[in-house]
């Protein structure tokens, strides 16, 4: 299964887009209508779509009769979406809309709505139509152990790049110190790694403090920079070190003018990028952040305070809709012990719980 969002003025661009690259098989998950920010007050509102393809069409029955192509009810299957020709989208997002909604209703969406474990998926936090979309899938008696063993296989979760500079960014407040002083403490005590020390956060009450107090305890060099001009110098200083982590300021998703100037920092420089993330977020709120921070060009997740989070699912939904691979999960306060290293499996046990 492949999942991509597209963005663009009208609904016939998406369409176009989608069906160029996931085939007249994808299906809709989400649409919705978001800020322009380019032209500021003036500009129209933008669509943005979600759609999903199974690339095991081929060897199922995914595909779905059009109303009226045959008398005979479809089999319960992933509800194919085809786009239709160019002369007939006149009526535009309206008509989309109820053809959608007729599509879903003769496909079988609507078997599984009574499964129990519908209802276990959507408890621990994944978003309502990417559970229909599994459970769809899976069919209408699917079992948990079909679920786990699907998002086994989707869920991405992956080793940091190969790149020697790991660059840490966030909003405030999501722990992006604390982890880094883990990633450090774990690097140098289990791995014997030379590892250094760069903070960018020269804003922030007591960041330059905390950073310099880990890295006397690990015994490791530290540099706190303010300029563009200081932090090439800083990297080239620790030249000869295996691995330099850098602490970047915290700022909100909707300080738009940020990431620019982040980016100043990090061009030519090839650093493999985190996004720090807490748990317990809205999914509004992780693609609001995942949008703004997708301009420095995000390699992997590092998802925070787990220990603080009722359920683990947004955890799926993002990796889902976004598709960025998880490194990390950090489970408490305490420096190094509180991380692990991101698997799916590990991501799928944390999210559903035990077995049952």
């Amino acid at each position: 299964m492949q999942i991509k969002t597209y963005t663009a003025n009208s609904m016939k661009d998406i369409l176009s887009q989608i069906k160029s690259e996931l085939g007249s098989d994808a299906v809709i998950l989400s649409k919705r209508e978001i800020a322009d920010k380019t032209f500021g007050l003036t500009a129209r509102p933008l669509i943005e779509v979600t759609a999903a393809v199974d690339f095991d069409a081929g060897t199922c029955d995914y595909r779905l009769t059009r109303p009226g192509a045959s008398s005979g009810m479809p089999e319960p299957a992933l509800p194919a979406f085809s786009v239709p020709p160019a002369e007939h989208l006149a009526h535009d997002i309206t008509e989309l809309k109820d053809m959608v909604k007729e599509l879903i209703a003769h496909s079988g969406m609507k078997l599984h709505e009574n499964n129990p474990l519908r209802k276990k998926l959507l408890s621990r936090g994944i978003r309502p139509n990417l559970v229909d979309v599994l459970l769809t899938k899976l069919g209408a008696g699917a079992k948990e152990s079909a679920v786990r063993s699907l998002l086994g296989k989707l869920v991405r979760a992956e080793e940091p790049t190969a790149s020697r500079v790991w660059v840490f960014a966030g909003t405030t407040g999501v722990g992006k110190t604390t982890t880094i002083a883990k990633i450090a403490a774990g690097g140098v005590l289990n791995h014997r790694r030379k590892v250094g020390l760069i903070t960018l956060d020269t804003y922030r009450i007591g960041a330059v403090d905390q950073g310099r107090i880990y890295a006397k305890i690990l015994n490791i060099p530290f540099m706190s920079v303010s300029s563009v001009s200081e932090f090439r110098a800083a990297l080239g200083k620790m030249g000869s070190l295996d691995l330099v982590l850098v602490d970047t300021v915290g700022r909100s998703a909707l300080c738009r003018d940020y990431i620019p100037h982040l980016r100043g920092y990090l061009d030519g420089i090839d650093p493999c990028t985190f996004l720090l993330m807490p748990v317990a977020t809205r999914d509004s709120e992780m693609d609001a952040v995942t949008r703004t921070f997708s301009g420095l060009d995000i390699h992997r997740m590092i998802f925070t305070k787990a220990d603080e989070a009722i359920h683990a699912g947004s955890v799926i939904t993002h990796n889902l809709i976004h598709r960025i691979p998880v490194s990390y999960v950090t489970t408490g306060q305490r420096v190094p012990e509180d991380i692990e290293k991101a698997s799916s499996s590990t991501i799928v046990h944390r999210c559903l719980g035990e077995r049952t």
